[in-house]
């Protein structure tokens, strides 16, 4: 079967294109935009076909449908990736400089581009393609623009040094949402600190030795058995002999080690917290790049995770070392790069949520989640939300619209703590994504220069729903298509995309996103593991589609779908399901060859024959009845997202009701039964076709039928012989 010439004839004849002046009823489904570097994988496969399956059912259903495909610019996986390329000619950032690396980026943007689009396209996915957006395209440039001034000139904007998560392979602030934890064997080494003027000592458990020169205090637990006489008094840090505080804090684990924690207020969040609330200063012993700084003379310069064993020696040699015990615990690493997080405290610039979460959490059950519970699980992150880092210290991606006076503000400091950038905030700044024009109300000169680092992706991703259609802009395709009716997503970006989505969408246009809102499930590989690179455990859905057909991966992936469900698989189980379904599209082959070709000469094709005539034969009364229990049962069973229910309903039908039973028992009969054969038959393609689009175009093309295509007739509705 030529796959991609009725794929041709679908889009040459319009059908995927949306009409926003159409009266029919619109129907918008939303494409997560897979990013521009990344080929075709077994999740996309999933996204693609659960959403072409929805479009295609309601574009039979009547409705004016828009499913709308875009592409994302993954800031920090594509500049990432492409620094990779660059190293292996011997080239840098540093070397190129801003302007020309911008020109390799997107030289490498349209390559990429090429390379993958296609393959997004194979699985039969039915979108709007004159319509694809790209979140750097001017639609969208200019909603970021207006969501960044619109904080801006709300108060919910400032900068200021504080502390946030940091990766040092991909050099930058990450949120705690991109973090995964990984069980990692380590030491926990108990290290005493002798108490200033005293012969005692207070024991400390630490997995970080190598940051002791970076910390100001020791902190217990209020009423400590062991250690509360020592609270006000000072221990001495063994590496830079400086005085550190003893004091008390609520916070403390009375369970972990000694009940005694060496605070770090530049290295960990409670410590940070801590830090604030005792006023306590922030020291870095690790910087950006994952090496200790000057700050400890003996490890400087080595990277964290070595400077931890020889910190260890070096307590040891000191006879600071009480013992060393063996531990497993869980530790952060950057979710792209899966190198352990360093938090640190770095000047960011962040956006106050509580007020957006606040809004969201009265509305957001107006959304219809699928599963259910997930609505639950978004709302109690929302009531815990924190301000957000959307700083990034990046190249590709949007420049945070903030120019700075040279003149008066040489440092770009916004204040030594927290500041806001609204409009009480500093006058020597600007909003502006082009070069401002106008001068400087304090010096009356023009010497503005823009800030160096870039907006989070998420930030322009947020607003997806809304760029999408043309907002800020009352635009035709806005007022029709928003909220979108379907989105779809695995649960794994939950917090990073469909909370801040919701929240946005609230927060600028008093409406939700999406009406319902569908998490899939991941498959994993039979360990329970994430497909990966480094694991090659992955499984290619082109090679799949290429062996067995795309309607017959569509169908194996659709068994996957069961809403929030995870599924376990690898290459064997896949070619399995996948063969199994490539013998259901030889068995629907030799159903229309029995009914088609075999036809018997002295029948002649009428509209009665098309359309299906009652019959009063019973073998022709019960195979109708169940063609409509059917139907009935899968527009419900789509209707409520349970694509693999539908398409186990309509295999088992197709497969023993009409294959097995009914057309064994036509064949003494056949000429009496070659109306309902025809027309049971056509109406299963029809039921079949927002699953299998290919073979179902196919075969009903050589049926009696009306109209040009299987994709624009109606969706069949219980008729013959129902009640």
């Amino acid at each position: 079967m030529d796959e991609q010439k009725w794929y041709q004839f679908w889009e040459d004849s319009g059908f995927f294109k949306a009409d926003p002046s159409s009266s029919k009823k619109p129907y918008g489904l939303l494409m997560p935009p897979p990013n521009v570097t990344g080929a075709l994988h077994l999740g996309h496969a999933m996204e693609h076909s659960i959403l072409d399956a929805i479009a295609r059912f309601k574009r039979m259903q009547g409705f004016d449908v828009l499913l709308l495909p875009g592409v994302d610019h993954a800031g920090i996986q594509f500049e990432g990736t492409l620094n990779k390329l660059l190293e292996k000619e011997g080239l840098n950032k540093g070397k190129l400089g801003r302007e020309e690396w911008l020109k390799r980026a997107w030289a490498f943007k349209d390559e990429s581009y090429k390379s993958v689009s296609a393959t997004w396209r194979v699985m039969g996915l039915s979108a709007d393609w004159s319509r694809e957006i790209f979140t750097l395209d001017p639609k969208v440039q200019k909603a970021v623009l207006h969501e960044f001034k619109t904080f801006f000139e709300e108060g919910l904007l400032y900068k200021g040094a504080y502390i946030v998560q940091w990766c040092p392979k991909d050099q930058t602030a990450i949120e705690a949402v991109e973090m995964e934890y990984e069980e990692k064997k380590e030491k926990l080494y108990f290290v005493k600190f002798k108490i200033q003027d005293s012969d005692e000592f207070i024991t400390v458990a630490t997995t970080r030795p190598e940051t002791i020169s970076a910390d100001p205090a020791i902190a217990i637990f209020p009423g400590h058995p062991k250690f509360k006489h020592l609270v006000g008094k000072t221990a001495i840090n063994p590496f830079t002999k400086a005085e550190m505080q003893i004091i008390e804090d609520k916070r403390i684990d009375k369970n972990f080690g000694t009940g005694a924690l060496k605070v770090t207020p530049g290295h960990a969040l409670l410590d940070y917290e801590i830090g604030k609330d005792h006023n306590l200063p922030i020291l870095h012993a690790v910087d950006k790049t994952g090496r200790i700084t000057d700050l400890d003379p003996n490890l400087k310069g080595m990277k964290a995770s070595e400077a931890r064993i020889k910190a260890g020696e070096i307590l040891e040699e000191m006879g600071a070392l009480e013992k060393v015990e063996d531990l497993t615990h869980s530790v952060p690493v950057c979710e792209r790069c899966k190198t352990m997080v360093e938090p640190l405290v770095s000047e960011e610039f962040f956006v106050k949520m509580k007020p957006l979460g606040d809004k969201a959490l009265t509305r957001i059950d107006e959304v219809n989640f699928i599963p259910k519970n997930y609505g639950k699980i978004l709302a109690d992150w929302i009531k815990e939300v924190h301000d957000w880092c959307i700083s990034r210290p990046l190249w590709w991606g949007y420049r945070i619209p903030v120019w700075y006076c040279q003149k008066c503000n040489p440092g770009h400091e916004v204040g030594k703590d927290k500041q806001s950038l609204g409009p009480d905030g500093p006058k020597d700044m600007i909003i502006a994504f082009d070069h401002p024009t106008q001068n400087c109300q304090t010096c009356k000169l023009n010497e503005w220069v823009q800030d160096e680092k870039l907006l989070d992706t998420w930030f322009s991703s947020g607003l997806w729903p809304m760029a999408t259609l043309g907002w800020p802009d009352q635009t035709e395709e806005f007022k029709k298509y928003f909220p979108w009716d379907f989105e779809t997503s695995a649960g794994e970006i939950k917090y990073l995309w469909i909370a801040r989505m919701i929240m946005l969408s609230l927060h600028f246009t008093d409406q939700i996103p999406f009406k319902n809102m569908f998490f899939h499930g991941m498959i994993r590989d039979l360990q329970g593991r994430k497909f990966s690179k480094s694991l090659n455990n992955g499984i290619d859905p082109n090679e799949l589609r290429k062996q067995w057909g795309t309607d017959a991966v569509r169908m194996a992936l659709y068994t996957y779908s069961a809403p929030g469900r995870d599924g376990r698989a690898n290459k064997q189980t896949m070619d399995e399901r996948a063969k199994n379904f490539r013998n259901f599209s030889t068995k629907l082959t030799n159903i229309a060859r029995f009914i088609v070709d075999l036809k018997p000469t002295d029948v002649i094709a009428t509209p009665d024959l098309i359309r299906g005539k009652q019959s009063q034969n019973k073998d022709d009364q019960d195979i109708i009845e169940k063609l409509n229990q059917t139907i009935s049962k899968v527009t419900k069973n789509i209707d409520k997202f349970e694509l693999h229910l539908a398409t186990e309903t309509l295999y088992n039908f197709i497969w023993h009701d009409l294959a097995d039973v009914y057309i064994e028992k036509t064949k003494t009969r056949r000429a009496e039964a070659q109306p309902t054969l025809e027309y049971v038959f056509k109406i299963s393609l029809e039921l079949l076709h927002p699953f299998m689009p290919f073979i179902t175009e196919e075969l009903w093309q050589k049926m009696p039928h009306e109209g040009k295509s299987i994709m624009v007739t109606a969706w069949p509705v219980p008729g013959l012989n129902a009640e």
